[in-house]
């Protein structure tokens, strides 16, 4: 879980790819870090230089012409044979290099020199280029690695010094100097300045800081100096969080992924079975060559491994992961970005998702000569000592406009109706119409109409009175989120039907489904009765999003098809959602199904286009028509086309 700001409170006061060869992963493990340099194509360039040596020669007719393509074929293929012979050593059966290396061999057995040189030379350029497609995946986890310093920086006496920012524990002071990274989740504790969080909210704009705020470990402070009390050890940041669940998406695998790992399978028996049978059974049993179809034998075995089948999806869905990352959306695994592509209807709670959960002071209208001074300063001499959130927004409202409140002599509250005070010798009452009437004041007519206008809007009205007269009244909201109505017609552009659903009374529901542009309203809803709507919206939608504040709304965010949880980086439930937004923004929620949706089509097109290869590689080997060379130039190339056609998704713009 990232813990949110009132842990981050308690702390401070105490103390101030790999390739197709292998297992088809594109997540950093400790040996797929590694970077893929030049060096890596050596055997290859002088496989290549052996080959053309071996061209010239034959062409000029000298007899030891097998010797530069011998050369190739070894020094090419010692890498391939070594890695193939190491994964079956390991127990994970025969691998495309091993099936590789066998063909090589096969073709020097039959006299095929140049084939071998080339089957062996282009299948090591191959997994080269596989090997940079996926380390350009790779690359982008590894930025994310690179954005927290290793290093914190300390006060020892009256000197700053620089200790491995693994030693910091929670409690400790940190330092943050202009132009310098944050290297610790923590609370300011002096200072003011400018923080880039882009790499963690995906938000462009600098967040302004100051005594009480909470710091990301990777974000980028700017113009000041930052006292930093530290909230979390270095492994428990919310960046240390978000590689993570990177660097684990694919233990949750989409479905498509789940059917081409159970198709690979059968499939690489049943091609070594076909392969065996064109060797053996055919050239015995129609009494023809042995070497032709031995030779289409080899050819199968470079065709049966389906390398650009298997690798279609994880390297897309990786890089669709980390590409939405990049934005602030965390999605947890394949099988919910796949799921998320697929959402037909989006459920959304009211407060705190649709609106900000921030009751503010809309408007403030005094009755007859009284003054929106006096009628403000009133209300909040009333609520100054009242924890109610409406209470607090008037009292915030009085000081925003510098008015003085003066601290009651007596206060009393009455839960539901308001309260009542006395200051300076005077009767001073603020709430709804009950409480008035309950003293025996009766409320203006023009007042009264007025306020019900403004309570079909979904707002609360507060009167405000002194002894028996009423001085008028103010209007109050929670806030709608200022992007809400965009957000709500691009998902309505898209197709996808939006319903909102709330524990609060229907009609300021209904209010404010109107305003966002929501036609379906769920109200008066309790936990329980949002996850029974949220099961009979899936038997009418299929595929539904429930998208939350990821606390309160924990069990219809379980049992939705996808659970989104909005957040600001700090309190979000990791474990309940399946999607999490990294700050307030409910614009983020098409961006997430847009990239889902590509992402889909992405593998779409890979699983398409790696089956179509291997049907076609597998026609032209009946044929006769596919040389060993070209086979691995075929399985090798798709492979190639895939990753890369799956690492488009990086360059995704909205």
């Amino acid at each position: 879980m990232l813990h949110g700001s009132m842990e981050h409170q308690e702390v401070c006061t105490h103390g101030r790819g790999q390739s197709c060869s292998h297992s088809h992963d594109i997540i950093l493990s400790e040996h797929a870090s590694k970077e893929v340099s030049f060096v890596n194509l050596l055997p290859s360039l002088i496989g290549i230089v052996g080959i053309i040596m071996g061209l010239i020669l034959k062409h000029l007719g000298h007899s030891f012409y097998p010797i530069p393509y011998l050369a190739a074929t070894v020094i090419a293929g010692y890498p391939v044979a070594k890695e193939g012979l190491k994964t079956l050593l390991s127990g994970h059966g025969l691998d495309i290099n091993f099936l590789t290396t066998v063909a090589g061999i096969g073709a020097v057995i039959l006299g095929e020199f140049g084939e071998a040189a080339a089957v062996l030379t282009l299948f090591s350029i191959g997994e080269y280029l596989e090997e940079r497609a996926e380390d350009r995946s790779r690359k982008s986890i590894r930025e994310m690695m690179d954005l927290a310093p290793m290093t914190a920086r300390i006060k020892s006496g009256d000197v700053l010094m620089e200790i491995p920012a693994e030693r910091i524990s929670p409690g400790d002071i940190v330092y943050v100097l202009p132009g310098e990274k944050v290297p610790v989740d923590g609370q300011v504790l002096s200072g003011r300045s400018h923080v880039d969080e882009s790499v963690i909210s995906g938000e462009s704009m600098p967040v302004d800081k100051e005594e009480g705020s909470i710091v990301f470990a990777g974000s980028f402070n700017l113009e000041g100096s930052l006292e930093v009390c530290v909230t979390k050890p270095s492994y428990d940041t919310t960046l240390a969080h978000i590689i993570e669940m990177i660097e684990e998406a694919q233990s949750k695998k989409a479905e498509s992924q789940k059917i081409v790992d159970r198709f690979a399978r059968i499939w690489t028996p049943l091609m070594l079975a076909l392969s065996l049978i064109l060797a053996v059974l055919v050239p015995v049993v129609f009494r023809q060559e042995f070497r032709p179809w031995i030779y289409r034998s080899l050819t199968v075995l470079i065709v049966s491994c389906p390398c650009s089948l298997v690798i279609s999806t994880p390297v897309t869905v990786v890089a669709s992961i980390t590409r939405a990352a990049r934005d602030g959306i965390l999605v947890k695994g394949g099988i919910h970005l796949e799921q998320l592509g697929r959402i037909r209807a989006v459920a959304l709670d009211k407060t705190g998702t649709i609106t900000q959960n921030k009751v503010v002071v809309e408007q403030i209208l005094p009755l007859g000569k009284e003054t929106v001074e006096s009628l403000l300063f009133n209300a909040a001499t009333v609520e100054c000592t009242s924890e109610h959130p409406l209470a607090k927004a008037i009292v915030e409202e009085a000081q925003k406009r510098e008015i003085e409140v003066d601290f009651p002599d007596e206060f009393k509250a009455i839960p539901g109706k308001g309260a009542i005070a006395i200051s300076s010798d005077r009767t001073i009452l603020a709430g709804n119409e009950n409480l008035f009437s309950e003293q025996g004041i009766e409320i203006p007519m023009l007042i009264k109409s007025e306020a019900d206008r403004f309570k079909e809007k979904g707002k609360t009205v507060v009167y405000v009175g002194v002894e028996s007269n009423i001085l008028g009244m103010l209007v109050l909201s929670d806030q709608i989120r200022p992007e809400a109505p965009e957000a709500i017609s691009q998902l309505h552009q898209r197709g996808i039907e939006t319903i909102m659903i709330s524990g609060d009374d229907a009609k300021t529901a209904a209010a404010v489904a109107a305003e966002v542009g929501i036609s379906q309203v769920y109200a008066g809803l309790l936990p329980y009765e949002k996850v029974d709507l949220i099961e009979e919206l899936k038997r009418e939608w299929d595929y539904v999003a429930m998208v939350g504040d990821g606390i309160n709304d924990a069990p219809s965010l379980a049992e939705a098809t996808v659970g989104i949880a909005m957040g600001s980086g700090t309190d979000i439930t990791l474990e309940t959602a399946d999607v999490v937004l990294m700050r307030p923004d409910l614009l983020m929620i098409p961006t997430a199904i847009d990239i889902a949706k590509q992402s889909t089509g992405l593998i779409t097109q890979n699983i398409s286009f790696s089956v179509a290869v291997k049907l076609l590689a597998l026609v032209a080997v009946f044929a006769g028509t596919l040389p060993l060379w070209l086979a691995v130039l075929v399985d090798s190339g798709a492979a190639v086309v895939v990753t890369f056609n799956g690492l488009r998704i990086l360059r995704y713009l909205r």
